[in-house]
């Protein structure tokens, strides 16, 4: 049955709706740079070696001459043909997404923009760039078909190509190849090997299973008419699921006469005709044209729904990503003041367990509780080295001999036992100090977590900040240093022995060291008395020690740093003039903030565009 006018102009709608939304999106997503991974938009990509006929063959799809052409690579940066039918239109005409407001209606002009438009943005060398161009060409005589072209695939550099010109190319090509919503047309030359084929190659990579690849022989004519190659036509030796189409190409010599397109297209159809009889309605640009069509049509019609949520979840994400990246500053002393009570307030709430931070070691905790966990196994661990040296009998021996001078004594002097707990006890003051420098190494990473946290934005605040945070905990630190000193002082100065714990312990200690009548000298008698007395007295000073330190810390490390980090930062940064200094934005970050918002744009235009799909 026959299609009727009124069913051609239905699906013509249709196609120009589904398609004309893609192109849209194509063209809102164009400023914000590559979006292949993001969106995949359903889209027809060329690929080929140079020299396979992919320009003729996007020449003859559109019916007009307006690719470059020359030695080397012409194609340096993608190029988006929009091809949109427009019954309105009296000819075709054709207008860039650079200079909208310019109509091309001569296409020598849009070939010469095209050159023009690719030396602006990759320089006059031979180097490439990723930014497509994105040429719509309005038309009364062609289907609306959307491609896109790239630079053809070339193994080593000729001329003043980069030296890694293949791996440049291969990048690009592979960002858009990858995408599981790209059509891989693949041009091969029929005249040459189809084994060795570089599109072929690059689409099975990406497309093991060749779904999404159509195979384009150009060059028939001059293939050679055998038996292998005329079963490459018929699909029996390349397995591509959306078929296998041959093209002729205009020789060099046919251009230089200028011939036309449509006399090379009538010129194709009448040699399929002649030679491949049975296959000629399956071949040629015009069914080629007709095949993508459509294939695009339904492909695009299949992504859509899927590609309205991926807009959405990607307009969350990049919102959150905004959200994060931060407002650009305006008003540099009030966000100053705002990020410096953040601070401060954050610290405090982290040390009473009402928030946790990340520390420079990865762990997510509380840092009041971090800080107790460190600093009790701190203060544990470092005194709970001390311990009586192995010389310690020695010591005492020589201490009771030299305290009875020339004359030996019927007693031991009690200064023997006040000197051995004094030495002793200075063995305290490292293990001590070690603990409170822990506790300070805690206080700092946290700090400075908070302080990467809150001003990443700003290096120079951050650094500012750090500093005015080390030299507050130095001084801190040598308030509690100070008063420990002090505590150890006084503890040696008066050596209580009628300290409770200590007399409490005396009864056990002589019982377990009373007289023997073997020992018949008093020095030798005394000494693990005395060695015993020693060592309890210091475990009470040790246990007395666990319990102040921790105190100490507290009062003037922790507390009285939090209490006054507030005011340090006021007091060292609120100065003359500083502001713009400290308000001045990392360049990656304050970049990385405008692709972002650029991107959070383009999203939401996207979602009005895909909302009006019907």
């Amino acid at each position: 049955m026959a299609t009727t006018p009124k069913e051609i102009q239905q699906r013509c709608c249709t196609m120009d709706g589904f398609l004309g939304t893609i192109n849209r999106l194509q063209e809102v997503f164009s400023t914000v740079g590559n979006t292949q991974g993001m969106l995949a938009l359903p889209q027809i990509v060329v690929i080929g070696s140079q020299s396979t006929g992919k320009t003729s063959v996007l020449e003859s799809i559109v019916q007009k001459d307006f690719l470059p052409r020359g030695d080397g690579i012409v194609t340096r940066r993608p190029l988006v043909l929009q091809i949109t039918q427009d019954m309105k239109a009296k000819e075709p005409f054709a207008v860039f997404n650079h200079c909208p407001n310019t109509i091309f209606r001569d296409f020598e002009q849009v070939k010469q923009e095209i050159i023009a438009d690719t030396d602006r943005e990759c320089g006059t060398d031979k180097g490439i760039n990723p930014k497509p161009i994105i040429l719509k060409i309005n038309t009364p005589d062609l289907p609306s078909l959307t491609i896109v072209d790239l630079p053809g695939i070339t193994k080593n550099p000729v001329g003043d190509q980069p030296p890694d010109i293949e791996t440049q190319i291969l990048s690009l090509l592979g960002e858009y190849v990858r995408n599981p919503n790209s059509i891989i047309l693949a041009v091969s030359p029929g005249n040459d090997d189809l084994a060795n084929s570089e599109s072929l190659k690059l689409a099975r990579e990406v497309d093991p299973d060749m779904k999404r690849t159509l195979a384009v022989i150009s060059k028939v004519d001059l293939m050679e008419k055998t038996k292998e190659k005329r079963e490459v036509l018929e699909g029996k030796r390349i397995n591509v699921k959306l078929g296998i189409v041959g093209v002729i190409n205009r020789s060099q010599a046919q251009l230089e006469d200028g011939m036309s397109i449509e006399e090379s297209l009538n010129r194709e159809e009448e040699y399929f005709r002649m030679n491949y009889q049975y296959l000629a309605p399956v071949m040629g640009t015009r069914f080629l044209t007709q095949r993508l069509c459509k294939i695009l049509m339904e492909h695009v019609k299949d992504c859509l729904p899927e590609l309205m949520d991926r807009i959405t979840e990607q307009k969350v994400k990049q919102q959150e990503a905004l959200d994060e990246l931060g407002p650009d500053v305006e008003d540099k002393v009030g966000t100053l003041l705002e990020l410096l009570f953040q601070f401060a307030t954050q610290f405090s709430e982290n040390i009473e367990g009402k928030r946790k931070v990340v520390l420079t070691s990865g762990k997510e905790t509380s840092g009041g509780h971090h800080l107790r966990n460190v600093f009790s196994k701190a203060i544990f661990e470092e005194l709970d080295k001390i311990h009586l040296p192995d010389t310690i009998e020695e010591e005492i021996r020589e201490e009771i001999l030299s305290s009875m001078g020339a004359t030996r004594s019927l007693f031991t002097p009690n200064i023997v036992f006040d000197n051995m707990v004094k030495t002793q006890l200075k063995r305290f003051e490292l293990p001590v100090r070690n603990s409170i420098k822990k506790c300070a190494e805690v206080v700092t990473d946290i700090t400075t977590s908070i302080g990467k946290q809150i001003f990443k934005r700003f290096p120079n605040l951050l650094r500012e900040s750090h500093h005015i945070s080390l030299c507050l905990l130095l001084e801190k630190v040598k308030v509690v240093d100070d008063f420990i000193e002090s505590y150890l002082k006084c503890e040696q100065t008066y050596i209580n022995s009628n300290h409770r714990l200590f007399v409490a312990s005396r009864p056990e200690i002589e019982r377990n060291h009373c007289d023997t009548e073997d020992v018949v000298d008093m020095e030798e008698m005394n000494i693990p008395k005395i060695k015993a007395f020693v060592e309890e007295y210091v475990n009470i000073i040790r246990r007395q020690l666990m319990d102040v330190v921790p105190k100490a810390v507290m009062c003037f490390l922790v507390n009285e740093f939090n209490e006054n980090l507030h005011k340090a930062h006021m007091k060292g940064l609120l100065v003359a003039d500083k502001a713009e200094t400290l308000m001045t934005e990392d360049a990656f970050h304050a970049e990385r903030r405008e692709k972002v918002l650029k991107m959070v744009k383009a999203l939401e235009r996207a979602d009005e565009i895909t909302s009006l799909i019907e």
